[in-house]
């Protein structure tokens, strides 16, 4: 699969010539470029490659911004207007300025100013949107923001101290305004529909016009990161209410009438996937989508958190509806092969692309890979990643995608087996056996919850209406006691559970079917953040194996939070495990695929005197052509592709 080859290149120029001709190899050509020309010329060079487009989801750039009815856009908690305002007036003085800004002397100094919208309020105290202004922040000084008026073909208009609402907007990326997808946005506009049903006819007619096969949606996003630094108002009640309100993820769940009516617009046949890099930030919902990308694979380069990532892949490939299923690890890293990056203690990087490569090969999925300089990167805050500058995109002609000196990009053939899991690292003592649980309630909470023998039953009923997602998540817990486990920082362990919850929702008048919910699990787990582990949880009942580094929290033994959002989850027979399961192999017609994501080398058993190693330039000291008797030593947190003889 190739990713963004031609970006930042003329589709007249002889280098886009050349680049077509690299890609001729590859089976799916993804974001060719947004101009006709680029998508045209593409498809004319390689008429019998998948080609599909890339949008974000539920964004607006600047030069549409005029385009958009106003209640469309998605605002963070915005605040009355404090002084009469005359069409004149470029002087705001607003009652809370904190929801402006929290740091004015930032916002002065932002080469990109800040976007506002006032907008008038009706008798009742509602949005009138028909007398709406755009506004551009000058400056914030003394309690008093100076703007320029009539930003985006919008007139500057008169507004009364206490009738009118100034508002920031949620945006990802500095040109980027969202789109309110929840199911509280209002209707509006010439045909009367809601955001989400506008932008499924504008996507809809941008993937038929230019005879894609589909199109991905970047940034897609269940819920907003960092929402304390963007607090959403998405019922536009002047409360932050981070998209959640009446007990379920309004703006979350509203992303299922965009891919429903996206769906509908684009027939059966054409491809439609999401960013979804986790169970709590990405998209959910498996009735639309064909699957997902999971954008810096393992979790934004997390390869701690390997095996939650592996097992949300799993799920998206197994679960979503719509065929051909089709969800994908992209490796979006630094390698020592196109970065020459190496490791603190002077090891090879090369092994980032191996496993997200093998991770593919596992689940039967296509590969994408991009090279990055640092690798900082992070899909929930734009503004911590490295600048564009770190990125590159390409073709990137890995030894392992045609077989080395095979030069057949075939060489694998199809799979004759499925993937298998090694759990020789784990031990077979259940660190858990001598637990008992308990459901412990927050007391802003109500739920009804019940105890059967090794199983635990949690209906949630109420959930605090302006509580910050972390906090819903934790809200009702399922806890060990009577137990005193020690787990040892910086050890594998695993975590086994089998779970099962609600995944039908009925909110405002609609019914949404095939909407996994979250559980979430706290306690010695570790990572680039002190995130929880989490996992989503449909209708049926599923065996989970999530391994982890222990750290030294005080918090030894896992918790599992199930209170997101109302609703019943179930959870029964959980066992802990010191090892990891993450040992996985595969066969194929032609060749084997081993990966080993545990902290030790893996002796695996192979057919004796059948395989040999691929043999490549890149990396000869894996790739070395050496042949393999009945056992090979598959390195920790790497992946070795060997062929047959």
């Amino acid at each position: 699969m190739v990713f963004k080859a031609s970006k930042n290149i003329d589709s007249g120029s002889h280098e886009f010539k050349k680049l077509l001709e690299q890609q001729q190899p590859y089976a799916w050509i993804h974001a060719p470029g947004r101009t006709q020309a680029k998508l045209s010329a593409t498809k004319s060079k390689l008429p019998n490659k998948i080609m599909t487009l890339q949008d974000a989801y539920g964004g607006i750039g600047n030069s549409e911004l005029s385009t958009i009815w106003p209640g469309h856009l998605l605002y963070k908690a915005g605040t009355l207007l404090n002084n009469n305002l005359s069409a004149n007036d470029d002087t705001l003085l607003v009652q809370d300025i904190s929801r402006i800004s929290n740091n004015p002397n930032r916002a002065n100094k932002a080469k990109k100013k800040m976007a506002l919208t006032i907008y008038a309020l009706d008798e009742n105290g509602k949005p009138d949107w028909s007398r709406t202004e755009h506004l551009m922040l000058e400056k914030i000084h003394n309690g008093k923001i100076k703007v320029r008026r009539g930003q985006w073909n919008t007139k500057p208009l008169a507004f009364k101290a206490g009738k009118a609402v100034v508002a920031s907007h949620m945006m990802y990326w500095t040109n980027q305004f969202q789109l309110n997808f929840s199911l509280d946005c209002p209707r509006g506009g010439p045909d009367n529909l809601t955001a989400a049903e506008w932008f499924a006819r504008t996507m809809a007619k941008r993937v038929l016009d230019s005879n894609a096969d589909g199109i991905e949606f970047d940034v897609t996003r269940w819920t907003w990161g960092y929402p304390e630094r963007s607090p959403m108002d998405a019922n536009n009640d002047l409360i932050p209410d981070y998209g959640y309100l009446n007990g379920v993820n309004s703006f979350g769940l509203g992303g299922q009438v965009f891919f429903r009516e996206l769906r509908k617009l684009l027939g059966p046949d054409k491809i439609i996937q999401a960013d979804s890099n986790d169970a709590i930030a990405g998209a959910r919902g498996w009735n639309y989508l064909n699957g997902i990308q999971m954008e810096a694979f393992p979790m934004t380069n997390d390869y701690d958190r390997f095996s939650q990532a592996f097992l949300h892949l799993r799920l998206w490939s197994e679960n979503a509806q719509v065929t051909p299923k089709v969800s994908y690890p992209f490796t979006k890293g630094p390698t020592t092969v196109f970065a020459q990056a190496y490791m603190p203690n002077g090891a090879k990087t090369d092994f980032r692309f191996r496993v997200g490569f093998a991770a593919a090969c596992l689940t039967n999925m296509p590969h994408a890979f991009a090279s990055l300089k640092k690798g900082k990167f992070d899909p929930a805050n734009a503004e911590e990643n490295d600048s564009d500058d770190d990125k590159q995109f390409g073709v990137f002609n890995w030894d392992e995608y045609h077989g080395g000196e095979l030069h057949n990009w075939s060489w694998l053939g199809r799979p004759i087996s499925p993937a298998h899991q090694d759990l020789s690292d784990m031990d077979a003592n259940n660190l858990l056996a001598q637990a008992s649980w308990e459901w412990v309630t927050d007391k802003s909470f109500t739920a009804e919850t019940i105890q059967s023998g090794t199983s635990y039953n949690a209906t949630i009923k109420a959930v605090p209406p302006t509580a910050l997602p972390e906090k819903l998540r934790q809200g009702i817990q399922l806890m060990p006691k009577n137990i005193n486990l020690k787990l040892t920082p910086g050890h594998g362990y695993t975590l086994e559970f089998e779970a099962r919850g609600d995944d039908s929702w009925n909110y405002a008048n609609q019914k949404f079917d095939h909407v996994p919910r979250l559980i979430t699990i706290t306690g010695a787990v570790t990572g680039k953040k002190e995130t929880p582990l989490a996992v989503l949880a449909d209708a049926q009942w599923r065996t989970y194996k999530l391994s982890f580094i222990a750290n030294n929290s005080s918090l030894t033994t896992p918790v599992f939070g199930v209170s997101e959002q109302i609703g019943k989850t179930e959870i029964r027979n959980i066992k802990l495990y010191s090892g990891s399961s993450e040992r996985w192999s595969r066969e194929f017609e032609n060749g084997l695929v081993l990966l080993n994501m545990t902290n030790t080398p893996w002796q695996a058993n192979v057919k004796k005197n059948y395989y040999k190693r691929l043999k490549g330039s890149q990396a000869p000291e894996v790739n070395n052509g050496e042949s393999v008797d009945s056992t090979i030593t598959v390195p920790a947190r790497d992946a070795i592709f060997l062929v047959k003889k």
